[in-house]
This record gives C-alpha cells, sequence and structure tokens, in this order.
C-alpha cells in the first residue's frame, strides 16, 4: 500500500521511524507500506544489534528513474539498500538471510535485499569482496 509516510498510522518497528531518512522516498514523502518487509528488516536489525542505515528505501517512479533506477525495480514496492559501513558485510548478509529476505545484490558500500525468492546480483566490481563469503 503506497502513503505518505506522514499517513502512516500503525507502526511497529521499534528501531526505525517512517520518516526515517531513505526509508520513504526521498523526494516526495511516499512510503510503500509492507508489514513483511519492515518485519524482515526489523529483524536483521535485531539480530545484527546495531543501527542500520538505509541508502534506499521505496522509490516513487520519478525519484527511481531519476537515479538511474531499473523500471522494474523492486524499490517501486519495497527494497532496502542497507550501508555497509561500520558492519561486518558477512554478519549483515547472515542476518538478513536469517530475517527472510530472499533476494540479495551483493555492492562494494551495500547490501540489497528483498523479499522475492531466490535472486541475487552482483554490483560493479563487488564480486570479489564477497564471492569468500558466500557457499
Amino acid at each position: 500500500m503506497i502513503l505518505h509516510y506522514s499517513e502512516i498510522k500503525i507502526w511497529e518497528w521499534n528501531n526505525f521511524s517512517p520518516d526515517e531518512p531513505n526509508l520513504a522516498c526521498p523526494c516526495c514523502g511516499q512510503f510503500y507500506y509492507d508489514i513483511v518487509s519492515m518485519d524482515c528488516l526489523q529483524t536483521a536489525r535485531e539480530i545484527i544489534d546495531k543501527p542500520i542505515r538505509i541508502n534506499s528505501g521505496h522509490r516513487c517512479a520519478i525519484h527511481n528513474a531519476r537515479v538511474g533506477g531499473v523500471p522494474l525495480s523492486q524499490h517501486k514496492k519495497i527494497a532496502f539498500d542497507i550501508n555497509l559501513l561500520g558492519h561486518d558485510r558477512y554478519e549483515v548478509f547472515e542476518a538478513c538471510k536469517k530475517a527472510g529476505f530472499g533476494s540479495f545484490g551483493f555492492y562494494k558500500t551495500f547490501l540489497h535485499v528483498d523479499i522475492r525468492s531466490n535472486r541475487n546480483w552482483f554490483g560493479k566490481g563487488a564480486k570479489g569482496l564477497w564471492t569468500g563469503l558466500l557457499s
């Protein structure tokens, strides 16, 4: 369900807020309210036991095009690009798997996660940073 973050009345995820930077679309405040995705994000945060910074969450179609997102990007619904600064990339990946995320984009500075099943890819130049961690 797409809402403006200010319209959200029920919020159950203690470590995040609806107006958190980059969780909603940064250009218009639009948010894709998806309980399963947010539950997975909260669970991953609890497993890691450290704050998680989101580089990109939901994007409206206009913002997705402006940042070069693919036309069928999961970010047009909800996906999370988790900033890896200050984190062990393996720990973040394992926590996200355990939390229920099924698709992963492996990048140099962030990990893309969403709830689709078995879709994995490597961003440009990132494969060498991740291959030893994936089994």
